[in-house]
C-alpha cells in the first residue's frame, strides 16, 4: 500500500510539473506575441494601446487618437484600430490609439492636451463649444444618406405610443454627454415640464448604445435613447435584436459625430491630419477601412451643420440651469 500512495504521489507530482511547464510556455508564447506588436487593450482602466509602427519607414513620434465609444470599448477598438492606424500613417506619425471609458474623459483628455485629436459624439463637442478650447478638423459623411438622430426605442411588445404612455418606467441613458443618447432627450422632457428624475421611476446609465438597446431588448429596462447610427448597425447585424425592439419616437436631424482637435495643436499636425482625412476615400484600402464603419468620406469640417446641436443644448441650459443632463 505504501509502494502504490508514493507512486500516486510522484505521478502527482509529475502531473504539476507538466502543467506547469506548459504554462510557462504559454506565457513565453504570449509575451511574444504581445512583443511582436500586437496591441494589448486593458478595459479595466483607462486604456492606452500603442499600435505597431507601419513599415514603410520611420516617422514622427506624437499623435495621439482618441474615439468616443458610443459602442462598447472591445467594439470600439476592433471597429477603428484600421482608421486609427492608417490615418496616423499618411499623416506621418506614429500612433497612439487611446480608449476611454466616459465621453466626459475623452473631452477632458482633448481640453488637457493629452489627445491630439480625436472622432467624439456630437455631444462631445456641444459640451466644449463655449469653452473654445477645441475646434472641428472633419466631419463624416455617412452611407446611404442616413441621418444621425436621437430615437427612443422600446420592446416591440410594448403598447406604448407617445412620451406620456412610458412616464413611470425605467429609463436607459448612454452617458451623461452623449447627445442623442441624454441630451436630446432631456431637452424633450425640460420643454413639457418635467426632468428625468419626475418622469421616470429610475434612470441607468449603459455606458454605450449598443448596451442600451440590448438593455430593451432582454427587458431590463422599459426604454432607451439611442443614436439612430447604433440602431441602424444593430438591426443590420441582428436582425433578430430589431425584432425585439422597436421606435416609438425619433428626433429632428443634427450634424454627425465629428473630428476634433485641441485649439492648442500645432498647426503642421493639424493640416497634415486634416489631409489624411480627406483623402481616405481615393483609393481601395481607405474605402473599405471607411465602409467598416459606415462613412462614405470625411469631408472639410461645416461649424453650421452643428448649429441646431448647440442650440439644443443652449436651451437645455437655460430650461434647467444645468450643465449636464439628465
Amino acid at each position: 500500500m505504501k509502494d502504490l500512495a508514493n507512486g500516486r504521489e510522484g505521478a502527482r507530482r509529475v502531473l504539476l510539473c507538466v502543467l506547469a511547464a506548459a504554462l510557462v510556455g504559454a506565457l513565453w508564447i504570449f509575451s511574444r506575441f504581445i512583443g511582436a506588436g500586437e496591441p494589448l487593450v486593458d478595459l479595466s482602466q483607462r486604456a492606452r494601446i500603442d499600435l505597431p509602427a507601419h513599415a514603410g519607414g520611420e516617422r514622427k513620434k506624437g499623435i495621439r487618437f482618441a474615439v468616443a465609444s458610443m459602442v462598447n470599448l472591445e467594439s470600439t477598438f476592433q471597429q477603428y484600430r484600421q482608421l486609427v492606424k492608417r490615418v496616423c500613417r499618411d499623416a506621418g506619425y506614429e500612433e497612439t490609439f487611446v480608449l476611454r471609458p466616459s465621453y466626459a474623459d475623452v473631452r477632458h483628455a482633448l481640453e488637457e492636451g493629452q489627445v491630439d485629436v480625436a472622432f467624439v459624439c456630437t455631444g462631445t463637442y456641444v459640451c466644449a463649444a463655449s469653452r473654445g478650447r477645441l475646434k472641428l478638423l472633419v466631419q463624416p459623411e455617412l452611407q446611404g444618406g442616413r441621418d444621425y438622430r436621437s430615437l427612443l426605442v422600446v420592446p416591440s411588445s410594448s403598447s406604448a405610443k407617445t412620451w406620456s404612455d412610458v412616464r413611470g418606467g425605467v429609463m436607459a441613458f448612454t452617458d451623461p454627454e452623449s447627445f442623442t443618447g441624454c441630451l436630446v432627450p432631456s431637452l424633450v422632457l425640460a420643454e413639457r415640464g418635467d426632468s428625468a428624475a419626475s418622469f421616470f421611476r429610475r434612470t441607468v446609465f449603459t455606458g454605450s448604445h449598443d448596451r442600451s438597446i440590448q438593455a430593451v431588448a432582454q427587458g431590463i429596462v422599459d426604454m432607451a435613447a439611442v443614436d439612430s447610427l447604433i440602431w441602424d448597425a444593430a438591426k443590420r447585424d441582428s436582425p433578430d435584436l430589431a425584432r425585439r425592439v422597436k421606435v416609438l419616437w425619433s428626433s429632428e436631424c443634427f450634424g454627425p459625430p465629428p473630428v476634433v482637435v485641441p485649439k492648442s495643436l500645432d498647426a503642421t499636425r493639424e493640416g497634415a491630419l486634416r489631409r489624411a482625412f480627406l483623402s481616405l476615400s481615393n483609393d481601395v484600402e481607405g474605402r473599405r477601412i471607411l465602409s467598416a464603419i459606415g462613412i462614405k468620406r470625411f469631408v472639410p469640417a461645416r461649424p453650421e451643420d452643428y448649429y441646431t446641436a448647440i442650440a439644443v443644448c443652449k436651451r437645455f441650459r437655460a430650461i434647467t440651469k444645468k450643465e449636464q443632463c439628465p
